[in-house]
C-alpha cells in the first residue's frame, strides 16, 4: 500500500513538471527567435554597409586613377612650359642680336650715304670742269681714261655699296620681325599652357578632396561595420546562451519525462522496478528540415567526422581544410562551388540563421562549416581535432549561404 500511495506521489509530482517545464521551453525558444531576428537584422545591415564600402572603393580606385592620369598630364605640361620658356629666352636673345645687326647695318648705311652725298656735291658743285680737270692733270691720254674710269667707279661702288647696305637692313629688319612675331607666339603659347597648368591644378585639387572624401565615408562605414559586428557577436553570445538553455529545459523536460514513465511503470508493476535500459549515446546531432539534397549534403558530410585536418587539402579522408571540406562535400553532388572561405561566403544566396537548413554552409571570419540543423554543425575545424561536430554560434556568424 504505501509502495503504491509513493508511486502515485511520483507520478503526481512529474506530471506537475512536465505540465510546466513546455511553459519556460516555449519562453526560451520565442527569446531565441527574437534575438535571430536581430542577429538577421545586424547581419544584413553588416551586408549592406559592405556594399557600400565596395561601392565606395570602387569609386574611389577610379578617382585615383583619374588623378595618376592627370598627374601625367601635368608633368608632361609643365614639361611643355619649360620648353616653351627655354625658346622663348631664345627668340629674345635673337632678337637683341638681331636688333644690334639692323643698328650697325643702318648706321654704316647712313654714314656711306652721307659720304656719297659729299662726293656728288662736290661733282655736282664743280660741275663738268671735274672731268676738264681730270683731262687736264692726266699726263696721257691712257691716264685720262683711266682716272675717268675711277671717277666712274667710285659712283658705282657707292651706289652698289648703298643697295647692298639697304638690302642688308632690309633682311634684318625682316628677320627681327619674324623673330618678334614668333616670340609673340611663344608668349601667346605659353599663356595657354599656364592656363591649363592652373585648371588641372583647380581639377587635381578637386579630385583630391573627392578621394578625401571617400575616405571619410570608408572610415565612416567601416566604424559602422565594427559596431555591428561587436553587436553581432554579442547577439550570437545570447543565442548561444539561450540554445544552451533550451536544450538543457529539452533535457530536463526528457529527463521528466522519463522519469515520469518509470514511476508510472513501476507503479502498474506493482512498485517492483524493472532494469532500465541505457539510452544509446547520439554521437551525430539529428539532421531535419531543409531540402532533400541539403539534408543529404548533410548527411554525406557527417560520414567523414574524425578524419585529419590538412591546411590547403581537399580530401576528405587523407586530410582537408575548411573550405576544402565544404567545396569536397558538396562536388560529390556534382555542385561546384569556390575555393577558399572568403569566396564562399559569396555563394549560393543568403539566408537568416533563422531560415538555416541542413546543407546550408555557415561562414565566419576565415571559417566555414556545413549546417545540421537544431543549431549543430560539422567542419574541418584544427589540425589538432580535425573534422567534427560543433555549436553553429561558436563564433561570430557573418553570413549563412544556401547553395541548394
Amino acid at each position: 500500500m504505501k509502495r503504491r500511495l509513493l508511486s502515485i506521489g511520483l507520478s503526481f509530482i512529474m506530471g506537475i513538471m512536465l505540465t510546466a517545464q513546455p511553459v519556460d521551453a516555449t519562453s526560451t525558444k520565442k527569446s531565441i527567435e527574437a534575438k535571430k531576428q536581430q542577429q538577421q537584422q545586424l547581419q544584413n545591415d553588416i551586408s549592406n554597409l559592405n556594399d557600400q564600402i565596395a561601392g565606395i572603393e570602387s569609386k574611389k580606385e577610379a578617382v585615383s586613377n583619374e588623378l595618376n592620369a592627370l598627374g601625367e598630364e601635368l608633368l608632361d605640361l609643365l614639361t611643355s612650359i619649360s620648353i616653351c620658356k627655354d625658346e622663348i629666352n631664345d627668340k629674345e636673345g635673337q632678337v637683341k642680336q638681331v636688333k644690334a645687326d639692323l643698328k650697325k647695318a643702318e648706321g654704316a648705311e647712313t654714314e656711306q650715304y652721307e659720304d656719297m652725298k659729299t662726293r656728288m656735291k662736290f661733282m655736282y658743285e664743280k660741275g663738268d670742269t671735274a672731268y676738264l680737270q681730270v683731262c687736264l692733270e692726266s699726263k696721257s691720254i691712257g691716264e685720262m681714261i683711266s682716272k675717268a674710269e675711277y671717277v666712274e667707279k667710285v659712283y658705282d661702288y657707292d651706289r652698289e655699296l648703298l643697295e647692298q647696305y639697304q638690302n642688308t637692313k632690309d633682311a634684318v629688319g625682316m628677320l627681327k620681325d619674324n623673330l618678334e612675331e614668333e616670340e609673340a607666339e611663344l608668349l601667346a603659347c605659353q599663356l595657354e599652357l599656364e592656363e591649363e597648368e592652373e585648371l588641372m591644378k583647380r581639377t587635381i585639387a578637386e579630385k583630391q578632396a573627392t578621394v578625401a572624401n571617400f575616405e571619410q565615408e570608408l572610415s565612416y562605414a567601416q566604424a559602422k561595420v565594427s559596431d555591428y559586428k561587436s553587436e553581432l557577436q554579442k547577439k550570437n553570445a545570447e543565442i548561444k546562451q539561450l540554445e544552451d538553455k533550451q536544450r538543457q529545459e529539452e533535457a530536463a523536460a526528457a529527463a521528466a519525462k522519463a522519469a515520469a514513465a518509470a514511476a508510472k511503470a513501476t507503479a502498474v508493476r506493482g512498485g517492483n522496478p524493472g532494469a532500465a535500459g541505457a539510452s544509446p549515446s547520439d554521437p551525430a546531432p539529428v539532421i531535419s528540415g531543409g531540402s532533400a539534397t541539403g539534408q543529404a549534403v548533410a548527411n554525406y558530410a557527417c560520414q567523414f567526422v574524425g578524419n585529419p585536418y590538412v591546411f590547403g587539402g581537399t580530401s576528405l579522408t587523407n586530410g582537408t581544410d575548411c573550405s576544402g571540406f565544404t567545396q569536397s562535400v558538396y562536388a560529390h553532388f556534382g555542385i561546384s562551388i569556390p575555393r577558399d572561405s572568403t569566396s564562399q561566403r559569396s555563394a549560393g544566396r543568403a539566408v537568416s540563421y533563422a531560415e538555416a537548413a541542413p546543407g546550408d554552409i555557415i561562414c565566419y571570419a576565415g571559417h566555414v562549416a556545413i549546417y545540421l540543423g537544431n543549431g549543430s554543425i560539422v567542419h574541418a575545424s584544427t589540425p589538432k581535432t580535425g573534422i567534427k561536430y560543433g555549436t553553429a554560434t561558436y563564433r561570430t556568424i557573418l553570413s549563412i549561404r544556401r547553395i541548394v
